[in-house]
Parts: C-alpha cells; sequence; structure tokens
C-alpha cells in the first residue's frame, strides 16, 4: 500500500536536475511549468524545486498537514463558489436542521428525582465545619 502512494506522489527534483533543463538560465527561477499538470517551485533554502500537481506535492508540508500546502493553493487554486451557491448551501443546511426532531428533556413521570433526599446529622446537606 505504501508503495502504491509513494509510486504516485511528486518527486523532489535537485538543482542540477533542473539546471540541466535550463542550461542558459544563470539565476534559477522560481517556478518552472514543465506542463499544465505539473510545476516545479524552488524552495525556501534554494537547493532544490518541489514538484506540483493538482494531486499532491513533494513538500514536508504535504506529508505532515492535512489538506493542500500553499504550493497547491497558489498554482492549483480549486473552483471557488459564489457568493448565491454558498447562500443555497447554508439555506439547506438550516432546513435539514429544522427539519429534525428535537428531543427534550422531561421531567421524569414516576416521580423519581435526581436531587437528593438524604441529610446528615443536624439537617446539613453535607460536613460542614464553622
Amino acid at each position: 500500500m505504501l508503495s502504491e502512494l509513494l509510486r504516485c506522489a511528486p518527486v523532489t527534483r535537485s538543482l542540477d536536475e533542473v539546471r540541466q533543463l535550463l542550461a542558459k538560465a544563470k539565476n534559477p527561477p522560481v517556478s518552472i511549468a514543465l506542463n499544465q499538470e505539473e510545476i516545479l517551485v524552488l524552495n525556501a533554502k534554494r537547493d532544490a524545486y518541489y514538484t506540483v500537481t493538482p494531486r499532491g506535492c513533494s513538500c514536508p508540508a504535504s506529508v505532515y498537514f492535512q489538506g493542500p500546502c500553499k504550493h497547491r493553493r497558489k498554482y492549483f487554486p480549486g473552483q471557488k463558489k459564489t457568493r448565491e451557491e454558498l447562500e443555497a448551501e447554508g439555506e439547506a443546511i438550516l432546513d435539514a436542521h429544522h427539519k429534525t426532531p428535537k428531543w427534550l428533556a422531561r421531567p421524569p413521570e414516576d416521580g423519581y428525582s435526581l436531587r437528593p433526599t438524604g441529610k446528615w446529622p443536624g439537617g446539613y446537606n453535607g460536613p460542614w465545619v464553622e
């Protein structure tokens, strides 16, 4: 199972590998688009490129945190919903909430109460020293 995930995961490329692709560039660019679904992004130490795809990223943050990392959010933003779609979704959630039955607390029918009825000696509800 893990080997299948690692085989499908994007691979971080070394600066030398990318330099072979960009033999003419003196300063390494921040991002390089290989095709529509694969972008190389320079890391903060400027010694390697992360491979970013719509389904994954080779940066450490994509492994440690749930959800897309900052590289995927920047280069492959998801479709944003319009205000009307968000309001319709909210109304549907509220309607479903109001249609569910509510269980309200009722006093017991047999007269049983959770309130303590016993007393300590002297008529007090507990040991109290003055």
